[in-house]
């Protein structure tokens, strides 16, 4: 077992929309640590499962741990922690409010006086520290808790079965094979193929293969879908059948063609402003009126630098500056992305987004801040 602070990338917790939007639904039934969510604004590790092992990583806040990833946790309040038994785990958490606290797994109640600490790590004092630590999952684990507010900052271990659970890795390439940073959905589970595909995230010069890795499968059939900005999203059927598989996923590149028409747009504070054609010429979040199967770029420029939204749509570490999005409609946190830009934070920074119109594309947005939305109509 190791116990060591570490000091990781920060990202921002699901780069497409129906990640970063879901914060204001979430907070709502987190119990008591939904309260926190606005205020937070530390950096969070990096977190992606890689080894053998299974990574779960938390944040300790005195009204509670607040899971945050694998997304089965994410956003849930002191959430069970599911351990496959007898394999080597890692859970990664952060301070969140600055208050004392470390992270410790029991044999028996934590409330109970004769409680076992089997395992614990340090304890932290700042806001935004982070440590890590490693065990092997036993049957004896029951819960997990923190030493100075047992009461609240307290939840469930569930041991799993090695046998009833299978892994399944999606490796990701381009048509060259070479590996795809993308974001891969297996029925409801959700991972990225590498963590720079996360914003935020630097890719290595010399990295391993691309894979998303989803590891608590039951037998069964799951609908994979797999995307990242500029390649096809591509969709597949994938069957687990009492083993672990792994299956490569190939991203053609998308070829747009000439644009037929060039919108301009600037994006200001909580806004889109249209600049040209004459049809969107200083409208705010105009409409966009498009055909199925053609061709388009939008120009847009950022004239707010590197400005982080305040309240509802505050995420835990701010996204590194604004960027353009089109998405299907409905709320917030039921979009699906189809364009994703990459993210400028120079005012007065330009980018040229071309893409094919979709009738499934209903909306365009900026993720850093929501509020900035206008309607795509595509006949």
């Amino acid at each position: 077992m190791t116990n060591e602070q570490r000091s990781r990338d920060a990202f921002s917790r699901r780069g497409v929309l129906r990640g970063t939007a879901v914060l204001a639904g979430t907070a709502a039934t987190a119990g008591s640590a939904g309260a926190y969510r606005d205020e937070i604004d530390v950096p969070l590790p990096a977190a992606q499962n890689d080894g053998e092992g299974r990574t779960l990583t938390l944040l300790g806040i005195v009204g509670g741990w607040v899971g945050v990833s694998p997304a089965g946790i994410d956003g849930l309040s002191n959430p069970p922690l599911r351990l496959i038994e007898g394999e080597e785990h890692e859970v990664i958490w952060t301070n969140g409010d600055g208050s004392t606290h470390n992270f410790n797994i029991t044999a028996g109640s934590a409330l109970d006086d004769d409680a076992e600490i089997l395992e614990s790590t340090e304890s932290l004092t700042e806001q935004g520290e982070s440590t890590s630590l490693q065990f092997t999952a036993t049957e004896e684990m029951s819960e997990y808790f923190c030493v100075p507010h047992p009461a609240q900052m307290r939840g469930p271990i569930e041991l799993i079965d090695p046998d009833e659970v299978h892994e399944l890795r999606v490796r990701v390439e381009d048509e060259e094979g070479e590996p795809l940073g993308a974001e891969v959905f297996v029925g409801d589970h959700h991972a990225f193929s590498h963590v720079a595909a996360k914003p935020g995230q630097e890719a290595e010069e010399e990295g391993p293969p691309a894979v998303a890795r989803f590891d608590l499968l039951e037998s069964g059939e799951y609908d994979i879908e797999v995307w990242t900005y500029d390649h096809e999203r591509v969709t597949d059927t994938v069957t687990i059948d009492d083993g672990n598989q792994e299956v490569t996923v190939t991203l053609p590149p998308i070829e747009p063609g000439e644009p037929t028409t060039t919108f301009e747009m600037r994006l200001e504070d909580g806004q889109w402003v249209g600049v040209s054609p004459d049809s969107i010429a200083e409208q705010a979040n105009p409409t966009l009126e498009l055909e199925a199967d053609e061709t388009y770029a939008i120009e847009w420029e950022n004239t707010i630098g590197r400005d982080q939204p305040s309240g509802e749509n505050r995420h835990y570490q701010p996204l590194p500056g604004h960027n353009l999005a089109i998405a299907s409609g409905g709320d917030t946190n039921e979009l699906n992305t189809y364009v994703r830009s990459d993210f400028l934070d120079q005012a007065g920074g330009e980018q040229t987004v071309e893409f094919v119109a979709r009738e499934e594309m209903g909306v365009y947005l900026d993720q850093a801040q929501l509020d900035a939305i206008g309607e795509i109509d595509v006949q």
